[in-house]
């Protein structure tokens, strides 16, 4: 998307122009300062939290879309649910599929107890830091853009 013939040559394939750039850098900037401001208020590891969150959504899912709907590394979800298990935080389940290689997994009742405080705190960080400052048509499209970004790369990579 241009941004005006102001900003230099149509390039769709090279650099940015100098506005895109430095919207990008409001983007960036801004992105990392929300990110910590939040994982400091809940203080927890994220990779830990959100595959928690996300089981906690799911009546149960394989490794494989965990670690996909996480963004985590498979083989880091692989040791995280092992060390989940090891808590009592997540349970083996039986596979829903014939393939019996695919691991399925639930977070336990331990485990929504775990991270339900997590949780809590992450809703009042996001309500503070971004709800509370934006108007209901700006929160409705931050979270809309993300949504419609966030879906179009899935489409480019499936």
């Amino acid at each position: 998307m241009r941004t005006g013939a102001e900003d230099g040559p149509d390039d769709a394939e090279g650099a940015l122009s100098a506005r895109q750039r430095e919207l990008w850098q409001q983007f960036v900037g801004g992105g990392w300062v929300l990110y910590r401001a939040v994982f400091r208020e809940i203080d927890q590891t994220s990779a830990d939290w959100r595959l928690l969150e996300v089981l906690s959504y799911a009546p149960q899912m394989r490794i494989s879309d965990l670690a996909e709907a996480t963004q985590i590394g498979l083989s880091t979800v692989s040791r995280q649910v092992s060390r989940f298990m090891d808590c009592g935080y997540v349970e083996r389940v039986a596979s829903v599929e014939e393939d019996a290689r695919q691991k399925w997994v639930k977070i336990t009742d331990k485990g929504m107890a775990e991270v339900a405080p997590i949780l809590e705190a992450r809703d009042r960080a996001v309500r503070r830091l971004i709800v509370d400052r934006l108007s209901e048509d700006e929160f409705e499209q931050l979270c809309g853009l993300f949504g419609t970004l966030g879906a179009r790369i899935s489409e480019d990579h499936a």
